[in-house]
């Protein structure tokens, strides 16, 4: 009966031995770590200290948890290792954090901003750790907040081989006028005008004021689109559209209108 009992005991001992092999511990820092490391890291990444401190703050405070805190900086941390812009997603979370939105919604938003801007990296020329990071940040949130994710694409595929402040100011401008639901075959007109004449100058990245100020006046989009692009054309300024459009150059401040 003892000798059956040993035997039966070295037999559990040894499936639990194989079981350990076959199965090993994760790894210190592998979704687990606690709050310390995680913000230990996370300003190793570069994340600003007043990020850091405002989540180990709502920690210290009982607003967090430990686990909460150290599950709002892993997303932060994997986008420093994918080489993305932690400026807009710091301030994801700082916007999360102050309207208290629970940490597992936080972390699904960021993740998701970090989804759009892999896309958008994917797209642009060249290794990673070369792209423009003002262009990546300027399309990504524009995917972020609604820019449909083919415009950026066909904007990317036409017009990637333009100068870098040009092809800069045509990204911000595909996309405000995304979100604003301004035609892309408008907008590409547009583009093409100001590429063509070399006029596309930082200031036209204001653009979408003249159109939103446009709308309100009921004139169409692609009235405005022409008048745009026959300024630039013309190596205009978005002040000579203005007056094309006939508003005064106080339109653009977003304040009183007047012909």
């Amino acid at each position: 009966m003892n000798r059956h009992y040993s035997l039966h005991t070295l037999r559990t001992l040894a499936l639990l031995l194989a079981l350990c092999l076959a199965f090993p511990a994760r790894p210190a820092g592998a979704g687990d770590a606690g709050l310390a490391s995680m913000a230990e890291r996370a300003g190793e990444c570069g994340l600003s200290s007043e990020t850091v401190d405002r989540v180990r703050t709502a920690v210290a405070s009982g607003d967090l948890s430990e686990a909460d805190g150290a599950s709002l900086f892993e997303p932060l941390i994997e986008a420093c290792g994918l080489g993305l812009p932690l400026g807009p997603l710091e301030d994801k979370l700082e916007e999360g954090l102050s309207k208290r939105v629970r940490p597992a919604l936080i972390v699904r938003a960021l993740r998701t901003r970090i989804d759009d801007y892999l896309f958008v990296a994917e797209l642009l020329p060249g290794p990673r750790d070369k792209v423009d990071p003002r262009v990546l940040t300027a399309l990504g949130e524009g995917v972020a907040k609604g820019t449909p994710r083919e415009e950026v694409q066909a904007y990317v595929g036409e017009f990637s081989g333009q100068s870098a402040d040009s092809f800069l100011t045509g990204a911000e401008m595909v996309s405000l006028l995304g979100q604003a639901r301004f035609d892309y075959a408008l907008t590409r007109a547009v583009l093409k005008a100001g590429f063509d004449a070399g006029s596309l100058t930082p200031e036209w990245r204001y653009f979408i004021r003249l159109v939103l100020i446009a709308r309100q006046r009921g004139l169409k989009d692609r009235d405005v689109a022409a008048g745009a692009a026959a300024v630039l054309d013309d190596r205009g300024s978005l002040g000579d559209l203005s007056i094309r459009l006939g508003f005064t150059n106080r339109s653009l401040t977003g304040r009183s209108v007047s012909n």
